[in-house]
């Protein structure tokens, strides 16, 4: 049905766009914004978006005007917001006063429903070809979004010339047909791995990673960001909170992130928790690997306290999803179980869903659902989907991995799993959601100010690494607190602060 709106769109206006918009895909999605961006041949003329809700009976609305500017590669961004949630748009460009009704060059998507709702999405790494079928295989799935979990190319460029890692996003990604009409109909949510960062087995000892983080800024419609050179960020949808961590730009010797990264990650497992959220990890290297060197198993004493960190902190509802291995595999939670006291207290299932077209490969980790597959050859193509049903009490989640073959569309399922959850609401009250709170080290102890907090409420200690230090009982008077000081360790401390229905996390530093 979608075709049926260039008429429409074709009338307002009476010429014909010059041929400007060269590529352009969307992501950021949420149910009342989207974030559209676009390269231009030219780095003049004003341009702007021109988009309606299906079936477009109201006419158009417009975004604001934008430039191409050729220090940015003549890339423009379009932030649309106040769009109505559940609903289906369209959107073109219009160049110089002119709308481009070239068939390319239309570009749809849907937003989700606001709080509780039924929605699907499909995830996948490894992307060895942008031709291969497996995109038109996607779509036929109808998902509200594409996770991509790394390497959506294998370009491998690592260079202080920006321009080295801008290429892969014009050529190998938007350039090409397959993934280019995909991208023209499902947005992005998308996190690198190595081989679309700074190379095989890359880390933040690349000299191109200051390059590889300007181009992603420039070319990738993405959530908001938290550091210059890193790409991790978090959205909802529904009661789904997603938290994409990135495992490449400060992975070292000794850690899989670093310390900023690691407290926020921290901090939004339990703001899932603490909002009635099921948490969905995006950890692009496996979890459950053991003894292998280029994923979690390298990192065991850091897996372990991030495993510590969900049982003390009773983050029970939580599913990990993962890339880089070019297999397919699910495992229930039961090989989740990294934590000190391997309790199996909670079960955290995991999906790994790969490869989008590469030839398979193995590199750890036992999956009690089926076992596991790999990529029979470089021309099979596989994906995961994932439904979410959610009637407001009870949330079900449906893994279901497919592959397709290298001359149709059609996908056969490998493998499938199901599980339900039923989050608790433990809510922040709005009045205090965006309230900061801070932290002051005096002689006399710990000092808290955490503006209207009131009553009986607790004060956790965690060294950077998540492990426990303390815990204490203490009281609020006018947004004040204080708990003595006890031979606190020198470094990064995260401290939990909590009231009577009300949670944040901060962070100080013990000289």
């Amino acid at each position: 049905m979608w075709p049926l709106l260039i008429p429409l769109l074709a009338c307002a206006t009476v010429a014909q766009a010059q041929d400007s918009t060269l590529l352009f895909w969307s992501g950021a999605l949420t149910p009342s914004s989207i974030t559209v961006k676009a390269r231009m041949s030219s780095g003049t003329d004003p341009i702007r978006l021109a988009y309606c809700a299906w079936p477009c009976l109201d006419g158009l609305s417009y975004s604001s005007f934008a430039t191409a500017d050729s220090s940015d590669d003549r890339v423009v961004a379009f932030e649309l917001d106040g769009l109505q949630p559940h609903q289906a748009y369209l959107y073109r460009f219009e160049v110089n006063g002119i709308l481009d009704t070239a068939a390319a060059h239309v570009g749809r998507f849907r937003t989700p429903h606001e709080g509780p709702c039924n929605f699907s999405f499909v995830v996948g790494s490894c992307n060895g070809t942008s031709t291969h079928p497996v995109w038109e295989a996607m779509h036929q799935t109808h998902p509200l979004l594409f996770l991509s979990t790394g390497d959506l190319h294998y370009r491998d460029p690592n260079s202080i010339d920006v321009e080295q890692h801008r290429a892969p996003y014009r050529e190998d990604v938007l350039g090409t047909s397959s993934i280019r009409e995909f991208l023209h109909k499902v947005p992005i949510a998308y996190v690198w791995d190595d081989h679309d960062f700074c190379g095989n087995g890359s880390d933040g000892s690349s000299i191109g990673k200051a390059s590889a983080a300007r181009a992603y800024r420039e070319y990738v419609p993405h959530y908001p960001l938290h550091h210059a050179t890193s790409v991790h960020q978090s959205f909802t949808i529904g009661r789904v909170h997603f938290i994409l961590s990135d495992l490449r730009s400060s992975k070292g010797s000794e850690a899989m992130m670093d310390i900023g990264q690691f407290t926020w990650l921290l901090g939004e497992f339990l703001y899932a928790r603490d909002h009635g959220l099921v948490a969905a990890w995006v950890s692009p290297l496996t979890w459950n690997s053991v003894g292998y060197p280029e994923n979690w198993a390298c990192q065991p004493d850091e897996r372990t306290a991030i495993n510590d960190f969900l049982f003390d902190q009773q983050v029970k509802d939580l599913f990990i999803l993962s890339g880089d291995a070019h297999m397919l595999a699910i495992d229930d939670g039961a090989n989740a179980d990294f934590s000190s006291g391997h309790d199996l207290r909670y079960h955290y299932p995991i999906f790994q869903a790969a490869a989008l077209s590469r030839t398979g490969s193995y590199k750890g980790g036992n999956f009690n659902q089926g076992g596991v597959h790999p990529n029979p050859n470089y021309w099979n193509g596989q994906f995961g989907e994932v439904r979410v049903e959610d009637d407001g009490d009870d949330i079900c989640i449906t893994f279901s991995g497919w592959r397709t073959d290298s001359m149709s569309t059609t996908a056969s399922l490998v493998d499938t799993y199901s599980f339900c959850r039923t989050p608790e609401h433990v809510g922040v009250p709005e009045a205090l959601a965006h309230q900061p709170a801070y932290a002051t080290l005096t002689a006399a102890g710990l000092e808290f100010l955490w503006p209207d907090a009131s009553g009986p409420g607790s004060v956790q200690l965690f060294d950077a690494a998540g492990r426990a230090l303390l815990s204490e009982r203490t009281s609020w008077t006018a947004g004040h607190a204080r708990i003595p000081r006890t031979g606190l360790p020198p470094g990064l401390l995260i401290v939990r602060l909590s009231t009577i229905g009300q949670a944040c996390m901060v962070r100080i530093m013990v000289p």
